[in-house]
């Protein structure tokens, strides 16, 4: 889609005896958005911009000049409680979050709440050099721009592009969304430890596979991060685990380095895995800011393409009323807990669900995942095109005629209430006839309807795990499941009720 990106400046930083100027561009053909504020920990707040700033340029891939001015455009959101920055790497395999709390400034005047692009420029970094705890630091979003009010900065004339914004943005940063939101394991570890993960990957460079990051889960015994291929074995100490022994391994492991510049500030790092090959993350409490790194499976999987979130979402569409009313009370409240929403509403929580769902796809509404909060942040003023974004996928349509031709039948089936079940799932066996044979499937859906994993006889999914996400033959048991769970009166996981 083609997006205006208008300011009347570039983004400066100017510094005098006692005071210093650090001074955001906002994109002036938005909304207008307004806050003003004294940073009370400026040294804090540099840092946290450096480690922005490498999140944004970094790339492991040659990026075309188009397509670098395009990512050095982060957005910017101002909300009664706080205000963050969103931003991706130039490789589209990295997200990054920075949030401060208005408690992190002094403020004389009301905010204005809303979200708009800022311009980020790449001299940012060395001039963030001149910021210091010493000095008093304003920052300030208005009609032109996002800065601040002392020892103002030289401003040039206004300039405006048109963006041909690819679609590979546009999905990576919807597909982040659906990751928050799925149920993660998480975990909290000692920022020491994994500033020890990260000096070891820079002074030893493996030169044959395996490159991977395993996450050693055992009974009763603290997490492991296990480097491969030397099988170094970091213990993540203060942490325990009393589930079932497994091992989840991720790739792109060198990109943990972008977080150099915040782990040295944090109290606490909340790690979220979601599976072998599946995005990750990495929530750091750094006192009043929160600094959140969300990576791809491997650095060439990109968040746009590679793991098919959506297919693991909730099924079923929401009534457009619901999408409608709960898009209503986030623009009145701007951040609400989903069971906020349900009792505000007064709808199930499975409409809820699915509702949300669609406004995080929609680009319309945003996960907090410290905070568990889901919030309104329009990414764009215009609707985007989902149908083009999202077209009908292959692998669902396939699934959809192996149910119809009766391809699937359910064997042994868990209900999320059984006393060995701690995970509190639908798990379900399954014979699935496809091309004349038969395979074996096993499913996991949570009773929000979410996919949380599937097991396959299949070269698909011998070849991916789930780290391209479901197989047809996984998604049609889980669809045989969902009629099943229909027919016996059960609550459906595709956001309806029998009635």
């Amino acid at each position: 889609m083609e997006t205006s990106l208008s300011y009347n400046h570039h983004t400066t930083i100017a510094t005098s005896i006692g005071e210093a100027s650090l001074d955001f561009a906002a994109n002036t053909s938005r909304a207008p958005v307004s806050f003003k504020g004294r940073v009370k920990e400026p040294h804090l707040l540099r840092q946290l911009m450096f480690a922005l700033n490498e999140v944004i340029v970094s790339t492991s891939a040659w990026v075309d000049e188009a397509e670098w001015a395009l990512v050095l455009d982060p957005v910017i959101t101002v909300h009664p409680d706080q205000v963050f920055f969103e931003a991706f790497s130039n490789d589209e395999s990295a997200y990054a979050r920075l949030s401060a709390p208005l408690s992190a400034f002094e403020t004389d005047t009301e905010p204005f709440f809303g979200t708009t692009n800022v311009d980020f420029t790449a001299g940012l970094r060395d001039a963030l050099q001149d910021m210091r705890s010493s000095q008093v630091t304003t920052f300030q979003v208005g009609a032109e721009g996002f800065g601040v009010e002392t020892a103002a900065a030289p401003r040039g004339s206004h300039f405006e592009r048109k963006v041909d914004v690819p679609d590979g943005w546009l999905k990576g940063f919807l597909q982040v969304q659906s990751a928050f939101t799925m149920h993660p394991f998480v975990f909290d570890v000692r920022p020491i430890d994994l500033l020890a993960v990260i000096a070891f990957l820079e002074d030893n460079k493996a030169l044959t596979p395996p490159h991977g990051l395993r996450y050693e889960f055992r009974k009763g015994e603290p997490i492991k991060a296990v480097l491969e291929p030397w099988n170094e074995a970091f213990v993540l100490r203060d942490t325990g685990y009393e589930g079932y022994d497994r091992t989840v391994r991720v790739w792109g492991r060198r990109r943990l380095a972008l977080l150099q510049h915040v782990l040295p500030y944090a109290q606490k790092v909340s790690v979220g895995l979601l599976g072998r090959g599946l995005p990750h993350f990495y929530i750091c409490d750094c006192g009043r800011y929160r600094f959140v790194l969300a990576l791809s499976g491997w650095t060439g999987n990109d968040w746009s393409k590679g793991a098919a979130l959506d297919l693991m979402a909730p099924r079923g569409q929401a009534d457009a009323e619901a999408v409608a009313a709960v898009h209503g009370l986030l623009s009145q409240e701007h951040c609400c807990l989903p069971d906020q929403i349900g009792e505000r509403l007064s709808l199930p929580q499975a409409d809820v669900t699915q509702a949300l769902f669609e406004l995080c796809r929609a680009g319309r509404v945003m996960f907090d995942p410290g905070a568990g909060l889901y919030r309104l942040r329009e990414l764009f003023d215009e609707p985007l095109d989902l149908e083009a974004l999202f077209p009908p996928d292959t692998r669902t349509e396939r699934a959809e005629a192996i149910v119809a031709e009766g391809g699937v039948e359910i064997g042994s089936l868990t209900d999320p209430d059984a006393p060995d079940n701690w995970r509190h799932e639908y798990q379900a066996t399954a014979t699935v006839s496809d091309d004349g044979g038969e395979l074996e499937v096993y499913i996991a859906i949570d009773q929000e309807g979410r996919l949380r994993f599937g097991r396959c006889e299949c070269p698909f999914f011998k070849d991916n795990i789930m780290s391209r996400g479901p197989c047809e033959h996984i998604q049609a048991a889980r669809m045989a499941l969902e009629n099943t769970l229909r027919e016996e009166g059960q609550v459906d996981t595709t956001g309806e009720e029998e009635a």
